[in-house]
């Protein structure tokens, strides 16, 4: 099992062993494990494309700055609504979706001391998380590439 899966089992997790309504606390717990089991499905793809999925076709230092690389708002700002955003398959789109609307959440939830998440609510998110990473994993290796590079990259106008 790859780390983000094993972030998002904890999530459910922690929704499971709070029979009836998990404390408001582990709600934001739940919540803010959510968004980086996402984010790290996307970080750790873009070191994968861009520089190796295996120790042997790659730099373990190299692999590593990549996967630190990105950053949480400039990837929410890349996964927002966009000329470019536009020309990727459905589920780069979906994920990018899913990505931006967690992120909300999980810094409500981190934040927000007011903010009331029900359990219904975060069971949703784990729902749409585990299917936006299912379908990422599955959409075609070079439009992950794409949407990696778009989201890690400074995007520039005009062509080389």
């Amino acid at each position: 099992m790859k780390y983000p899966e094993e972030l998002l089992s904890l999530a459910k997790n922690t929704l499971k062993q709070n029979s009836g309504e998990p404390s408001r606390a582990a709600l934001r717990c739940a919540v803010s494990t959510i968004y980086y089991a996402l984010f790290h499905t996307l970080a750790q793809a873009g070191a994968d494309l861009l520089i190796g999925e295996t120790n042997t076709s790659r730099s373990k230092h190299v692999w590593w700055q990549v996967c630190r690389g990105l950053e949480h708002w400039s990837a929410r700002k890349s996964c927002g609504g966009s000329d470019i955003m536009e020309q990727f398959p459905l589920a780069i789109k979906t994920f990018s979706g899913v990505f931006v609307d967690v992120q909300d959440a999980r810094n409500s939830a981190d934040y927000d001391p007011h903010k009331i998440f029900s359990k219904s609510a975060v069971e949703n998110y784990i729902k749409r998380a585990e299917s936006a990473m299912k379908n990422f994993e599955r959409a075609k290796e070079k439009d992950r590439r794409a949407f990696c590079a778009h989201v890690l990259f400074k995007t520039c106008s005009g062509k080389p």
